[in-house]
């Protein structure tokens, strides 16, 4: 009894870390600039499989498969992103260095609009791999998780916030586990909030 259960509980825990090396290989293998956006994504995908699945498939055999699945529109979603992140901070120095005094709501409308813009980061990986819908959809998903569930989103947020400063305080995390786990943390908070959801509809409908 109690052999299998280390033995269930080392086979998790290899999982994650099989998971998390997989991770940081391709998005190696692809120099960063076009590995780290579909590697991110078969990353999500790989934990949401295992969440939907009572006998998961061997991990590399998932992780592989939705690499390629995800490698031309994850590019594409993560360059996006990065190029609105690059127009922000634009506007962050033009503000900075006009020598004009802001007007607080200008000042407040910013501030929101970078707040959405990283939440938006956070919670639409979840969601694409959830739905697995287009672009428009998927933003429009996003947004509306966003506003209807906005102390989940943020809650995402503290999670990887604690992630991060976890993996610099102890890095041999960042090698093994931070990724995978993280992802599994967020598309776990994910899918019971859209369960929930789900359910809710199906009590009113009812």
């Amino acid at each position: 009894m109690i052999v299998s259960r280390l033995e269930e509980v080392f086979r998790f825990v290899s999982r994650f870390a099989a998971l998390n090396i997989l991770w940081i290989a391709f998005s190696v293998a692809g120099l960063g600039v076009l590995g780290v956006f579909p590697a991110t994504f078969a990353l999500f995908a790989s934990v949401q499989h295992w969440m939907r699945v009572e006998e998961p498939k061997p991990v590399h055999r998932v992780f592989t498969a939705s690499f390629k699945e995800y490698f031309f529109k994850a590019n594409a979603y993560g360059y996006l992103f990065a190029g609105a992140g690059v127009l922000l901070y634009f506007n962050y120095f033009i503000m900075q260095n006009n020598g004009l005094s802001i007007p607080l709501p200008v000042t407040l409308a910013f501030l929101s609009l970078v707040l959405v813009y990283f939440l938006m980061l956070i919670v639409f990986i979840p969601v694409s791999v959830y739905y697995n819908r287009g672009l428009m959809a998927s933003m429009k998903l996003t947004i509306q998780f966003i506003f209807g569930k906005l102390h989940v989103a943020v809650l995402l947020g503290v999670i990887i916030w604690g992630g991060a400063y976890l993996s610099l305080a102890f890095p041999a995390l960042l090698v093994f586990f931070s990724g995978s786990v993280l992802a599994y943390m967020l598309m776990w908070f994910f899918n019971q909030t859209i369960e929930k959801i789900e359910m809710n509809h199906l009590q009113t409908k009812n």
